[in-house]
C-alpha cells in the first residue's frame, strides 16, 4: 500500500482515538489514558511533544505518533505509536516508524530514537526488533491492576542514515 504522512491537525484526533481497540492497547500506547480514550486528551499530550505526525492512505488517517523527551544530538524518544486495527499488518507501522526516524534526524538532529515497550506487548516488540530496534535499559511500573510489569526501552541510531 502507498502512505504518505503530514502533520496532525485538530480534526484527526477524533479518529485517532477510535484506533485502541480496548484498555490494554491504550495502556500500551499511553499508561496515564483510560479506555475509551477522549480525543482531547490525544490532543494536549500531542501539544508538549515534538512533531505529532499521522500518516494516511488515499486520504484516510491510518496512524499516529510523535516525538518527545527530545535531546539536540543525542537522542529522542518515539510516543504514542498508533495504527488502524484495519491497517494493522499492512505496512502502516514499518512506513510511520521510517517518517519518524528521518524527521527525529532531520527535524530534530538526534542520533538515536529510542522507545519505551511493555514486556507483555510481543508483537511490538517483534516488530521493533525487525526495524532494528535494540533493548539497553527495562524500568519497572505496574498496570492499572497493580501487577508488575517490564517496560523495555529500545533504541536505533539514525545518524548513519
Amino acid at each position: 500500500m502507498n502512505y504518505d504522512n503530514r502533520p496532525v491537525a485538530k480534526e484527526d484526533f477524533q479518529i485517532i482515538a477510535t484506533f485502541p481497540q480496548n484498555e490494554s492497547e491504550l495502556f500500551f500506547i499511553y499508561p496515564k489514558w483510560n479506555y475509551p480514550v477522549q480525543p482531547e486528551q490525544m490532543e494536549e499530550v500531542a501539544s508538549q511533544r515534538y512533531n505529532a505526525t499521522v500518516i494516511t492512505h488515499n486520504q484516510e488517517v491510518v496512524g499516529y505518533c510523535n516525538l518527545y523527551n527530545v535531546t539536540e544530538r543525542e537522542h529522542g524518544y518515539l510516543g504514542n505509536v498508533i495504527i488502524a486495527p484495519d491497517y494493522r499488518g499492512q505496512g502502516a507501522a514499518a512506513y510511520l516508524i521510517n517518517v519518524m526516524k528521518q524527521k527525529a534526524k532531520q527535524d530534530r538532529g538526534v542520533r538515536q530514537l529510542r522507545l519505551m515497550c511493555h514486556n507483555i506487548n510481543t508483537r511490538a516488540l517483534l516488530f521493533y526488533n525487525k526495524m532494528g530496534f535494540k533493548p539497553f535499559d527495562f524500568k519497572e511500573l505496574l498496570d492499572k491492576q497493580g501487577n508488575k510489569l517490564v517496560l523495555l526501552e529500545l533504541a536505533i541510531d539514525v545518524e548513519g542514515m
